[in-house]
């Protein structure tokens, strides 16, 4: 099923705009991540999208079908919370046939159905218990396959990883990405996990202060970030930002407009030459390995930066010449809008 906004804006009673002119389209069988930080949007988006929430203005189309004025029940969406929200009394297996049973499938259809479900979501050896005998992973997996019993149109995950254990949690989004690569459902997960994210989406959509900045393949938001905060935002570490005014006239005249920031990602940094690259003075404190990860901390000025691809042969504590692969670099306006490369240089 295909999600459609077009220009969707919601407006509490009190009269503030917390979404505003959301336009967008899922396209039918994609996994798209609702990534951002907290307020900004993310589990609004998709209630508006479930039919708890309504636009004030604009419409929402499910395929060719303008669902705006319908309910949650009347949209056909499967819905995953981050608390699971099983009932403790039942079975896994009646957990599963629960939705199905309110829906009347008739008993065979719906147990078979159920057992097929647990099969997919790898609980099948699990059916008689009761969710208090579950793992976390368990009964994440169980909650989904009871979104799925009833084939819904769409797929709403809210925060559906946030619960687990840093482990459980990369295994469960690799199983949903399988999930739903399996069953061909149009997913939408909510997020404020980058990694997560990353990991697991065909599409991002990046939500900051009820507004879309990017909405883009992952390596696309990585590569080739539309503002400020989208490069701080992707990426691990965090985007390295200096003021433009310390950098001389030739790096600010690589990029095409009124230079007010200049981004470097932590990987673009190294002590040995590069090119294209701009090059820095910097003084290099300390570089540190975690395993095959390795951080080194600097300073340009009276400014930190982190850079992972630092040498241990660089000198500590004086002054060196560093080298910023130019993929890596970014300008920005005042208002933290992407410059572009002048032509030469793109």
């Amino acid at each position: 099923m295909e999600v459609k906004f077009n220009h969707v804006t919601l407006t509490y009673p009190n009269g503030v705009e917390v979404l505003h002119d959301m336009d967008f389209d899922i396209t039918d069988g994609q996994l798209v991540a609702l990534l951002g930080p907290s307020g900004g949007g993310k589990s609004t988006t998709l209630n508006l999208i479930s039919g708890l929430l309504s636009a004030t203005s604009g419409n929402i189309y499910f395929g060719d079908k303008d669902v705006t004025k319908q309910d949650a029940l009347g949209r056909g969406v499967g819905m995953v919370f981050q608390n699971y929200a099983l009932y403790p009394h039942m079975t896994v297996l009646d957990n599963i046939i629960f939705p199905m049973k309110m829906a009347k499938v008739d008993k065979s259809t719906r147990k078979q159905r159920a057992l097929e479900l647990a099969q997919l979501v790898r609980v099948s050896d699990q059916i008689n218990k009761k969710p208090s005998d579950l793992s976390g992973g368990q009964q994440q997996r169980v909650a989904i396959a009871r979104a799925l019993a009833k084939s819904p149109n769409i797929l709403l995950l809210d925060e559906p990883l946030s619960n687990l254990d840093a482990r459980l949690r990369v295994e469960m989004r690799e199983e949903i990405r399988r999930i739903q690569k399996e069953t061909g459902v149009t997913t939408v997960f909510v997020t404020h996990d980058q990694s997560e994210a990353m990991h697991v989406a065909d599409k991002i959509m990046l939500l900051n202060d009820g507004r879309i900045q990017q909405y883009d393949a992952p390596q696309s938001l990585y590569e080739n970030p539309n503002n400020q905060f989208v490069a701080n935002f992707i990426g691990e570490p965090a985007l390295n930002v200096v003021p433009a005014d310390q950098f001389d006239d030739e790096v600010r005249q690589l990029f095409d407009g009124d230079v007010a920031t200049i981004g470097i990602r932590a990987e673009a940094l190294t002590n040995e030459v590069k090119a294209p690259a701009i090059k820095m003075q910097a003084v290099v404190h300390e570089v540190l390995s975690f395993g095959r990860d390795r951080q080194a901390a600097i300073s340009v000025g009276s400014h930190q930066l982190v850079a992972t691809e630092v040498t241990t042969a660089a000198p500590l504590e004086q002054e060196t010449t560093l080298f910023a692969a130019l993929s890596g670099v970014y300008a920005f306006d005042q208002s933290g809008q992407r410059l572009p490369l002048r032509g030469d240089h793109a």
